[in-house]
């Protein structure tokens, strides 16, 4: 039962019951049987916190999209708003998740401390004064 990489949150249930099923074939029907519950009730948790009705702000805080984007989505129909008309609400499970950006600062190896003052900028991952 070797894992290559750690599991998402909603790959986690299945997961757990594979892990319940090792545990049953292999002798302990007991644990196997508490992973099955456990894996139940996440699933149930996870269920429950994606009918979530969210207002645009908390949406927004939640998928890394601003309200306006959010917004713009609900009125072109591609999330669902389960508010009213001017004060929609959209369901957690309804939201785009925006990828994290790399927060790695590049290398400042290659910056020129000596250059006269100046904006520096970063071009093809060297620094760069401007006058």
């Amino acid at each position: 039962m070797e894992q290559d990489h750690t599991p998402s949150l909603g790959e986690l249930p299945a997961v757990w019951r594979d892990r319940a099923q090792f545990l049953r074939e292999w002798g302990d029907p007991n644990s196997g049987r508490l992973w099955c519950i456990a894996a139940a009730e996440l699933d149930e948790a996870m269920r429950v916190l994606g009918e979530e009705s969210l207002t645009l702000v908390e949406a927004a805080h939640v998928s890394g999209f601003s309200p306006d984007y959010l917004g713009a989505l609900v009125r072109r129909g591609e999330i669902p708003n389960y508010g009213r008309k001017n004060a929609p609400r959209v369901r957690r499970a309804d939201l785009p998740i925006k990828k994290p950006t790399s927060t790695v600062r590049p290398s400042q190896q290659h910056a020129k401390h000596d250059a006269p003052r100046g904006r520096q900028t970063l071009v093809s991952r060297t620094w760069c004064i401007k006058a």
